[in-house]
């Protein structure tokens, strides 16, 4: 490791602060004070209260009758519930987005998931390859189920535009023989909490079947805590009491229950008017923070002479700069750079200051 340059470490997957240190949302750090141990064992479905917050975050509404939900240890639990009630039901495949969460393929995988992949990220351009998207998810066999992540993609923080969604909308229109699953975990530090959701309320308002593995993990900062949710809409309500018990039944099968202290946390915040107030300005300002490092890290790439595409917008948490093993390994030994798999950075860290070190030393490991 050189000693000349300074360390940044952009290789993790948490949401993180200029200083380097974990993102804390102050209103969570003050809920948490006064929410006691949980001496009880809840239902497999978890704390009900929370589920129907959640609903509203993701919905915009109460619980639709025709959607299930329950709540899951974070959103990966979401995921393999989901695969569990899939596989059940005769959908085995799953078709996920090229690329995607390098922990998708596992996780559903464990839950007896077999994965096919749809063209999604354009080498090219950085942008969605739309066009591929559409022509693989329309050729996709009956009872595939189709992984959307709905904003703030990972690995690459390009996401799908409005216009997108709704040549994929009108796919799926067509071939009401394939299942949505959507990943939402990191709703509001994308665009924004309601413009992340849209297309999943889009979907609801048309009458589609579809899941929702929705994650509190980066929106609040509870990484540890393991709080997330599933959504199962589905025909009718008779249904989706069916379905609720099928899951409560595989939840049960597998962890047990989900823990209580973390989504106590969730639900003492979005059920008052003014501690929702307070996490909402926190979320504004935690978004706005990796627009601005986006922003940042891409001029200063623009400005090393990098092309075009190397400025294309992006979302959330990360950027993916598809290096080779090589190139991440010169950025490690010879600028002190820590990157992930294929060049993913987090951008949550990055100031001005350093997105210029860490664009000047990307621009020298590929020239």
């Amino acid at each position: 490791l050189s000693h000349t340059h300074t360390l940044h470490t952009l290789s993790l997957t948490h949401t993180r602060r200029t200083d380097n240190t974990s993102h804390e949302f102050a209103t969570v750090l003050k809920v948490a004070k006064d929410v006691p141990p949980s001496t009880y064992y809840p239902h497999p479905g978890g704390d009900d209260g929370l589920v129907a917050l959640s609903a509203e975050l993701c919905f915009g509404q109460t619980l639709p009758p025709r959607v299930m939900g329950v709540q899951t240890v974070g959103g990966s639990g979401a995921l393999r519930v989901c695969a569990d009630l899939l596989t059940s039901q005769g959908i085995t495949t799953m078709m996920l987005p090229n690329p995607s969460w390098a922990n998708h393929k596992p996780l559903l995988g464990g839950g007896g998931l077999q994965m096919t992949e749809y063209r999604y990220f354009d080498e090219a351009t950085h942008t969605v390859d739309h066009k591929g998207m559409i022509a693989d998810i329309r050729a996709a066999p009956p009872k595939t189920a189709i992984m959307f992540q709905v904003a703030a993609h990972n690995p690459t923080g390009v996401d799908i535009t409005d216009e997108q969604w709704d040549e994929v909308l009108a796919v799926m229109t067509e071939r009401r023989d394939l299942f949505p699953v959507f990943d939402s975990a990191y709703q509001g530090l994308g665009r924004g909490l309601e413009e992340d959701v849209k297309v999943v309320r889009t979907f609801l308002e048309k009458g589609f079947e579809f899941a929702v593995c929705n994650s509190f993990s980066k929106n609040f900062g509870l990484y540890g805590e393991r709080v997330g949710t599933l959504f199962v809409a589905c025909t009718t309500a008779e249904v989706a009491s069916c379905v609720s018990s099928l899951c409560k039944l595989k939840i049960r099968h597998n962890y047990s229950v989900p823990p209580l202290h973390g989504a106590r946390i969730v639900k003492a915040i979005l059920s008052d008017a003014g501690l929702r107030k307070e996490w909402e300005a926190e979320l504004t300002q935690a978004r706005q923070s990796l627009t601005t490092a986006h922003s940042a890290l891409a001029g200063a790439l623009k400005g090393g002479g990098l092309p075009a595409k190397f400025s294309a917008p992006r979302y959330g948490l990360f950027t993916q700069l598809y290096l080779s093993e090589a190139q991440v390994g010169a950025l490690e030994k010879e600028h002190a750079c820590y990157v992930g798999p294929m060049g993913r950075v987090n951008v949550s860290s990055l100031t001005p200051q350093s997105a210029e070190a860490v664009a000047k030393a990307v621009v020298a490991v590929l020239s």
